[in-house]
């Protein structure tokens, strides 16, 4: 039933977008000047902060007092440094009080650096972690004390960090316009040791990233440091992060709110693992400190770093923004939305009954949309840990038995009313039994087609990925003389290989097996990290891939080549009838 010259011709403008890809690639911008030779020894000092934080003051989980006890030494330590007006801002998550400790020294300008620190900690002492780097951020306001700067210094001690990144969301309403501030720094785990992963944490917790300015100069630092590259992500992983966003760390929150930030972790982009003062790696932790500095010190001697696209993908040296993948993604999905309409309006014209089977397809979606109501429901009964504010990574929810419970309820109501759903159709309606029908591939593409399209809306790098099920599914179920039965399962689960590399890739960055896999992305569902539109066009895709599924698995191949209109004499003879206008020709 699809039309194939109708298709291939619909490919015009997505050759076109091509052609507009390969001119619209960018050079990177370059990073500011290295203009500080930070042979500053920070170690001993460093070490001395935090083993006397650490002893004094080993639980610091939100709430405690050693937390609150440790807001007050750094509130007096960064008075006593020259940071004033000093801000203390208390603020509670239900009965847990927490408070932001923010130190300002002005500059020459309003324009303003910001140096960002976590203090409380999810274990006890976690020394590698938040102690280290309350300790750095108190060593640095140590190195600040009586040295001009060009632009405000902002050092912040943040809480809440392990609840959702409580406290960097009450940061970015304290810090006002995003306009103000030319660079946030985020510092985490610098005591930790190394796991060969990058040190720059980039992500945000939409398709946005931090600048590639900012980004280029922090790996400047550390390279001095470290005597080597810190790895980027290719261009597949950045892909990956723009069609499904998760922005760990407060970097992350960040950037949601038009802040151009960074994070500098000791252990990437995930905690370590805690530990006492023994764990602590003191010549990393130093390095990571002065890289810091570097990053620092360029920012307030340079002019703002320069950003680029607020979306972009790089390869090697080039840059490419964030619209080329859109216009591409929107082109490369036009064909298939043709070609499902043309066979929509081919099914009508033969007087296929197309409308009967959107009842067929809602029966596939209504379930995966109740277990999502389900779950939300689960959410407001207790059954489920509160939802984070922000992503927080997956050891701070584990994946336990209460967890294992909640996981079956959701999915065995989704199978059972799936089931059920099917069942109750058929039983009403049986024609709707028979999947070789044509109607059943014009509805099911078609909606397959209008789901993408609002995809694309919502997220077009998400649409760029499912382009390949849009067109793979397509090709398997509306080609009249289609592909044997084998082949279009080939073609299916053909077009499940993109969305598939992408929960793989986030299964091997957050450390998770597949089941644990599947609760982190029900909390982040839960806890409204995936939108509303998002997740119910969630429920849709996988309604319509059951569909899909079936139809698939059809013992015919396609609508009847007899139901086409035989052709009696040369190609070239026009009788009556070859222009339309009879009923042979109206089938077509």
């Amino acid at each position: 039933m699809l039309e194939p010259r109708v298709y291939r011709a619909a490919f015009i403008p997505a050759l076109l977008a091509l052609v507009i890809a390969a001119f619209s690639l960018e050079s990177r911008p370059r990073p500011l000047p290295q203009g500080l030779a930070a042979d500053i020894p920070l170690e001993d000092d460093t070490e001395t902060t935090l083993r006397a934080l650490v002893e004094s003051r080993p639980d610091r989980r939100p709430g405690k007092t050693g937390n609150r006890s440790a807001a007050v030494l750094v509130r007096a330590e960064l008075r006593a440094r020259g940071f004033r007006p000093i801000v203390t801002d208390r603020f509670s998550q239900g009965s847990t009080d927490l408070v932001n400790v923010i130190g300002r020294r002005a500059g020459r300008t309003a324009q303003q650096v910001v140096i960002v620190a976590a203090r409380d900690a999810s274990s006890v002492p976690d020394a590698p972690g938040s102690a280290a780097d309350t300790a750095a951020l108190l060593e640095l306001a140590r190195v600040f004390e009586g040295r001009p700067s060009s632009k405000t210094l902002v050092l912040a001690s943040i809480d809440g960090s392990t609840l959702g990144e409580l406290g960097a969301q009450r940061l970015a309403d304290e810090l006002g316009d995003p306009e103000l501030v030319d660079a946030v720094i985020v510092i985490s785990n610098l005591g930790a040791r190394g796991n060969g992963e990058s040190p720059i944490v980039p992500w945000s917790n939409d398709s946005r990233r931090v600048g590639i300015g900012l980004e280029r100069t922090a790996a400047a630092s550390l390279r001095q440091e470290f005597d080597r590259q810190a790895d980027a992500a290719g261009p597949v992983s950045q892909l990956a992060r723009l069609s499904f966003p998760v922005g760990i760390g407060a970097q992350g929150v960040l950037l949601e709110r038009g802040f151009d930030a960074v994070r500098i972790s000791g252990s990437g982009e995930l905690p370590g693992a805690g530990g006492a003062l023994e764990d602590v790696d003191e010549e990393r932790l130093g390095a990571l400190v002065r890289a810091t500095l570097r990053t620092v010190t360029a920012v307030d001697q340079g002019p703002a770093p320069e950003g680029g696209p607020g979306s972009y993908v790089t390869a090697s040296s080039q840059v490419m923004p964030g619209w080329v993948l859109a216009a591409l993604s929107l082109t490369l999905l036009l064909p298939a939305l043709v070609g499902s309409i043309d066979a929509f309006a081919r099914a009508r014209r033969r007087k296929e009954p197309v409308g009967r089977w959107l009842r067929w397809l809602a029966a596939q979606v209504l379930p995966f949309a109740a277990a999502l109501v389900l779950a939300e429901l689960l959410v407001l009964a207790g059954a489920t840990p509160h939802p984070p504010a922000a992503p927080i990574a997956p050891d701070l929810n584990p994946l336990d038995a209460p967890a294992l419970l909640v996981l079956a309820a959701v999915g065995g109501a989704a199978a059972a009313l799936w089931a059920a759903g099917r069942f109750v159709v058929v039983r009403t309606d049986p024609p709707l039994g028979d999947h070789a029908a044509p109607g059943a591939a014009c509805a099911i593409c078609l909606a397959l087609s209008l789901t993408a399209l609002v995809l694309w809306i919502v997220n077009p790098y998400a649409a760029l990925i499912l382009v390949p099920a849009v067109h793979f599914w397509l090709l398997a179920t509306i080609v009249d003389s289609g592909p044997p039965r084998r082949a279009r399962l080939v073609l299916v689960g053909a077009g499940l290989l993109l969305p598939l590399l992408v929960g793989v890739y986030y299964l091997v960055n957050l450390s998770l097996d597949p089941l644990s896999g599947a609760w982190y992305l029900l909390l982040l569902v839960v806890g409204g990290h995936v939108g509303v539109v998002t997740a119910l066009l969630g429920c849709l895709l996988l309604g319509i891939l059951t569909a899909v599924v079936g139809i698939a698995r059809r013992e015919g191949a396609g609508p009847d080549p007899a139901a086409r209109p035989s052709v009696r004499g040369p190609a070239s003879y026009a009788g009556p009838g070859s222009l339309g206008g009879t009923e042979s020709a109206l089938r077509r």
